[in-house]
């Protein structure tokens, strides 16, 4: 009876499409699940019409925008966004843009570094999604550079490492700003994993609705202190597995965390 509240397809950097997750969710025993791709809503109308097929399926419209605070990375969830609003499409093609022009970018650099790898390349493995660092991750893993997604980043691709490219970031205030403004709710996304140095209750405080509680890279004691946070700010409370590309026993880990269906009902009612 859980619904997966973070889950990231084929329009940006997951690896299942749309519907593809929808499909995966009802098989995996879910309730529901939220699409929130990150900086896009490319693949929300495809998910939606997958779910119709299902009857008391839950399909949640979503979104995830990155957002830089104190010069550190500080992502902000969208839930029941109107996706057809025209100011979200706007802003999210504007985003989508400046991810492609960076991405030629890096790719210029590894060039430049004797890495034998090209743009269209990286364009097959993006499948049609915006163009980003895990995608030119994978493309160099496949081609035998690094042996995980992650050594990439840590030796390449990573801030401050020889193929980085900075790229333009929303405020958290102008993330939450276009996801209220498109009928959404925003919630501070997986704070267990943000820099020790941001305080969460500075971001609580401009403007957030709701917090991710449940996360698969929260240790069960960051659960226990954000569902007293959540508490304490009268705050929405949300959980997902944040599901890229992982598998487990040849099954998506799609509903390794999420919420119980008591849990969003609370959710719904505030």
């Amino acid at each position: 009876m859980r619904i997966d509240m973070h889950v990231h397809s084929t329009a940006s950097d997951g690896v299942l499409k749309p519907s593809e997750i929808i499909d995966w969710a009802v098989q995996l025993r879910l309730k529901g699940v939220a699409i929130t791709d990150h900086d896009t809503v490319d693949g929300l109308e495809e998910a939606a019409q997958s779910a119709k097929a299902y009857k008391d399926f839950l399909f949640i419209p979503g979104i995830e925008f990155s957002t830089q605070f104190m010069d550190h990375e500080v992502h902000i969830l969208g839930y029941w966004i109107d996706y057809k609003d025209p100011g979200i499409i706007t802003l999210t093609e504007k985003i989508k843009d400046d991810r492609t022009q960076r991405g030629r970018r890096i790719i210029e650099k590894l060039k430049e570094l004797g890495y034998n790898i090209t743009f269209e390349e990286v364009l097959s493995v993006t499948k049609g999604g915006a163009v980003g660092r895990p995608h030119i991750g994978r493309l160099l893993v496949d081609k035998g550079y690094g042996r995980t997604i992650q050594e990439t980043f840590e030796t390449m691709l990573g801030k401050g490492k020889p193929a980085y490219i900075e790229r333009s970031k929303l405020s958290p205030e102008e993330a939450i700003s276009a996801i209220i403004k498109a009928k959404g709710v925003p919630v501070l996304a997986h704070p267990g994993l943000l820099n020790k140095r941001i305080d969460v209750i500075d971001i609580i405080h401009k403007g957030i609705k709701g917090i991710e509680v449940y996360h698969s890279k929260h240790e069960k004691s960051d659960s226990r202190r954000f569902l007293k946070m959540a508490r304490n700010y009268d705050l929405l409370v949300t959980g997902g597995s944040d599901f890229h590309d992982s598998f487990a026993n040849k099954r998506p880990t799609i509903g390794s965390e999420g919420v119980s269906v008591d849990e969003l009902h609370e959710f719904l009612n505030k």
